[in-house]
């Protein structure tokens, strides 16, 4: 493939993963808002799962663009706390592709990767994607100065980004069950 139309389509990874996370987190907010405890702190808070997926897939592309992404509305979130805005983006962005690199083997490129991933991996990535998340997040209220329950709203944010990646991990394998269902009804039809 020629290079101009490799940074094309590693551009329009960066794009989508960017449009892909804005749309997750206006979605979340819409769907679950009743289950905000505090400001940035979400007790379901699915996009994670779609920051899992989307890393394991597009990797640092995927990073790009959701950094991208939440720094497109992260002053709609924190307006008078540069801190926040500054670096939490940074940390959300980037939670799945550190535990992603901690947790699967480096050598072997992206199909081998996925290819060995299987349901107890995905959960543990993202595990530690919502332990670095909701630690990172928390240091940086504290450090800040956001007054609050800290490690409450720590607790609260690791529980909302494990349902929340669970949610749409097992969504997706519905999808595909689903797919794999309605693939075999209309091949037996044929």
């Amino acid at each position: 493939m020629p290079a101009m139309m490799v940074y094309l389509l590693r551009l329009g990874f960066v794009i989508f993963c960017a449009l892909a996370g804005v749309g997750a987190w206006w979605l979340n907010g819409y769907l679950f808002r009743h289950y905000e405890m505090t400001e940035g702190v979400n007790l379901i808070y699915w996009p994670h799962g779609l920051r899992v997926v989307l890393t394991l897939l597009f990797e640092r592309y995927a990073v790009l663009g959701l950094g991208i992404g939440a720094y497109s509305v992260v002053s709609s979130i924190w307006p008078d706390n540069w801190i926040m805005r500054w670096f939490a983006p940074m940390i959300g962005a980037s939670a799945a592709y550190l535990a992603m690199r901690m947790l699967l083997p480096s050598q072997g490129g992206l199909p081998s990767r996925i290819k060995g991933l299987t349901p107890a991996m995905l959960i543990a990535i993202g595990t530690v994607s919502a332990l670095i998340n909701s630690g990172g997040h928390t240091a940086l209220r504290i450090v800040s100065g956001i007054e609050g329950h800290h490690s409450g709203e720590f607790m609260v944010m690791f529980v909302g980004d494990l349902l929340g990646a669970l949610l749409l991990l097992y969504v997706l394998k519905l999808f595909l069950l689903l797919a794999k269902h309605y693939k075999v009804v209309m091949g037996t039809k044929e």
